[in-house]
């Protein structure tokens, strides 16, 4: 084969991978997600809605860093939180249990999110609640076995209103976080599913002698829906 046939050959290849290359799709380096979530367990279930804005840390968007606001609604029928008195002048320092009827908190926390595309259309990544507040109704809590003696129009327990991520049993409020896989679907949306795990928080506060936080850890296998533009 003569030259110029090599080089008009190859010309030839060439063009079809060019064409393909300007019409493949392309991953953004940055991203907005809008996502919903939830999980059923056996004594929590929690349903949740998040949105991030995410930077890519390489040129093609691989792995993304990113900060969003993540509203998560928890409920059960019954749920007990593991507390301990507060009050600095109690008497009382000792570890007790809460039970709470029918618990309902709503969070909404600022929250850091860490993802990767390691193959093709599937992602790795890893969220968690930094800071932000709770609601939620009042509840008369049990304490031990023995109800609270409540008096008239004050009730017993409250979500914790201020959440906090400080690590481990320092952490404060109801927080949620979510190790996941995803993989991307038609119409840029994707379906992920992954492991939460969350704490969640009551105080009692009709008595200030004997005040007390109560939180409650939680692990939950978690399916999610994403849309990303």
């Amino acid at each position: 084969m003569t030259r110029p046939t090599a080089l008009f050959s190859v010309a030839l290849l060439a063009l079809p991978l060019a064409a393909a290359a300007q019409t493949a799709p392309t991953t953004p380096r940055h991203a907005t997600v809008l996502d919903l979530g939830g999980a059923v367990g056996p004594t929590l279930n929690y349903g949740s809605v998040a949105a991030w804005r995410l930077w890519g840390l390489d040129a093609a968007g691989r792995l993304q860093v990113g900060l969003g606001v993540r509203g998560t609604h928890f409920f059960a029928d019954e749920a007990t939180y593991d507390g301990q008195n507060v009050r600095e002048n109690s008497a009382n320092q000792s570890q007790y249990t809460l039970y709470v009827p029918s618990p309902r908190i709503t969070a909404l926390n600022i929250a850091l999110q860490l993802r990767a595309r390691v193959a093709g259309p599937v992602r790795v990544g890893f969220s968690i609640d930094l800071a932000g507040l709770s609601t939620g109704p009042e509840r008369v809590g049990r304490a031990d076995g023995t109800l609270f003696n409540i008096a008239p129009n004050r009730a017993g327990t409250r979500p914790v209103r201020q959440n906090l991520l400080l690590g481990g049993n320092r952490d404060r409020g109801s927080l949620n976080s979510e190790l996941y896989a995803a993989v991307d679907l038609p119409r840029n949306f994707s379906l992920r599913g992954g492991y939460s795990h969350l704490v969640t928080a009551f105080e009692q506060y009709a008595f200030l002698d004997d005040a007390g936080r109560y939180r409650r850890f939680s692990n939950l296998a978690v399916l999610g829906l994403n849309y990303e533009f």
